[in-house]
């Protein structure tokens, strides 16, 4: 089976349908080597959450979307239409999860640009949960390009110092919700302009 290399998605796992004998093969490009040690500290497991490969058959077609376009990840069903109606109208695709297995796994195989999560999605306290876990984990390169939003009723909206302490973008109260729009517009404008300095930065630095 040739598949050019351009139409691979980069530095993401995938999956794509033998035409032979129609089963799935898993392609997981994320780099692992096998001298990586592993990590001394106790962890949630979030890798063995990762499910087998026909509970979500579906969503593991390969997907080719267009250079542009943003991708989203909703994990708020309490507040999903909310957030549905302001990504769509910033034009972004929209995604869902079924469960908190089903969260991770999606979160492995597709880059998302902006997630956004529930402080008690699952049914999970936020520290053991382990979407948070996996957001919280990954490395620094990819983190950086997505947007997390956490929403709860434990945050005070826009508060800087909680959303540093939780390694997200922004912090929203629940009864927050009707600005939801505004909320968005301010804390992506304000991380769009960091991020563009940050990276004109390292250009200059010659480490970009």
């Amino acid at each position: 089976m040739n598949i050019p290399g351009e139409k691979l998605p980069k530095d993401q796992a995938f999956s794509i349908t033998c035409p032979g004998c129609k089963n799935k093969i898993k392609i997981d490009q994320h780099l692992k080597t096998k001298d990586t040690p592993p990590k001394q500290e106790e962890a949630l497991d979030t890798a063995g959450m990762v499910v087998n490969q026909e509970e979500f058959e579906d969503d593991e077609e390969l997907v080719i979307y267009d250079e542009d376009d943003q991708l989203a990840l909703i994990l708020d069903e309490k507040n999903q239409s909310a957030w549905t109606k302001v990504l769509e109208s910033r034009g972004y695709k929209i995604q869902y999860a079924k469960s908190l297995e089903h969260a991770v796994h999606k979160m492995k195989f597709t880059h998302f640009h902006f997630i956004a999560l529930h402080e008690n999605y699952g049914n999970q306290d936020l520290d053991n949960n382990p979407v948070y876990k996996t957001l919280i984990e990954m490395p620094m390169v990819i983190r950086r390009n997505i947007f997390v939003a956490l929403m709860g009723k434990n945050f005070k909206t826009l508060k800087n110092m909680q959303a540093f302490h939780k390694s997200v973008n922004v912090v929203i109260n629940e009864s927050d919700i009707e600005k939801l729009e505004d909320v968005l517009k301010k804390s992506i404008s304000e991380i769009e302009i960091f991020y563009k300095v940050f990276k004109e930065t390292l250009h200059s630095a010659g480490k970009a």
